[in-house]
């Protein structure tokens, strides 16, 4: 009887552990999607990595501009389209679950999680 147990508990433990390898997946492959996202479309100006130059140098590297603006503003910015100074940067509009996987995508290699970053103070607003 406790060999049945023994081995039932193995098979939950084991389950368990699948089940977290399976989240722990879903949110890097959502990363590489949001990688995959970025390249297609920004790649061709801006740094996507963590370290290293942009190829066209008055574009700021993605992981500056993450970590530079209130995280609420990068999900508007991404959704209706970036302004940009730079006429020749176009106005990509991004659905919201290409906008989560850049967001995640970009928290992943800032080491800054996007669900906690705090969104934009307006003066004479009370943060949530």
């Amino acid at each position: 009887m406790t060999k049945h147990f023994r081995l039932r508990d193995a098979l939950l433990c084991l389950a368990l552990l699948a089940l977290g390898a399976s989240d722990a997946l879903a949110a890097n492959t959502d990363a590489m999607d949001g990688k995959a996202i970025l390249g297609k479309n920004c790649g061709r100006c801006h740094s996507l990595e963590a370290t290293g130059a942009s190829p066209l140098p008055q574009a700021p590297p993605l992981r500056e501009v993450y970590l530079k603006y209130p995280i609420d503003q990068l999900e508007e910015g991404f959704a209706e389209g970036m302004g940009s100074r730079h006429r020749d940067m176009p106005q990509i509009q991004f659905s919201p679950d290409q906008v989560a996987a850049i967001l995640n995508y970009l928290g992943s290699i800032t080491g800054v999680d996007p669900a906690k970053r705090a969104p934009a103070n307006i003066p004479g607003e009370t943060p949530p």
